[in-house]
């Protein structure tokens, strides 16, 4: 079985977010895709009051509402039921069992910084890297992502896996900037979670 493993902050989620799970779904032939919003992100600062299990009720309205995930793509509160911070290193210890093949989402960012993360060195010979360029890169950082796959090939022992992904330019920091300014985010989200949103007056 491919399980496929897309984490997140989900801060909230968006059309991008669920796009690329479509994508990821479709182009690496998965059986299942867990979508696992994360409790405490080891690598960045949740802005303000955080309430993770509003970013969950929320991945899970985006997630389900999708027409074509066909029960395949299924929203996981596996990390933030856990202790401490959400280290990919634990999730994947607890996925990886006989017959099952993981693949693991990763952005530009995550794959820029991917030999940093946590006994990185430990779980990577252990799945494939699903690697999703979500911005135009110019030939000379293109050349900086392809040198670093080269060094976690070759360093690591990562098998990495490139899915091409037409980018929905946005990131939620921007929607909750714009959404403090009042400006209109529904074209950048998913109707459920634009309703959700503005009923309980989010990131205002």
């Amino acid at each position: 079985m491919k399980i496929g493993i897309f984490g997140g902050t989900f801060n909230p989620i968006h059309a991008g977010h669920v796009r690329a799970a479509y994508e990821f779904l479709k182009s690496a032939s998965l059986d299942r895709l867990l979508v696992i919003p994360d409790k405490i992100p080891p690598h960045k600062q949740i802005e303000g009051e955080d309430d993770p299990w509003l970013r969950y009720e929320m991945t899970k309205l985006a997630i389900e509402a999708h027409p074509d995930f066909d029960g395949r793509v299924v929203v996981s509160d596996m990390e933030i039921t856990a202790e401490g911070k959400s280290f990919t290193y634990y999730t994947i210890m607890k996925l990886l069992i006989p017959d099952t093949e993981l693949y693991l989402y990763c952005g530009t960012d995550m794959l820029m910084s991917l030999d940093t993360w946590f006994r990185a060195r430990d779980f990577l010979p252990l799945i494939t890297v699903a690697y999703a360029g979500r911005e135009e890169q110019s030939a000379e950082f293109s050349a900086q992502v392809n040198e670093k796959k080269a060094m976690l090939e070759r360093d690591f022992g990562a098998k990495i896996f490139d899915i091409p992904l037409t980018p929905i330019e946005t990131s939620s920091s921007e929607i909750r900037a714009m959404i403090r300014a009042g400006e209109d985010v529904s074209h950048l989200l998913t109707p459920e979670v634009d309703k959700l949103i503005k009923e309980r007056s989010l990131y205002r």
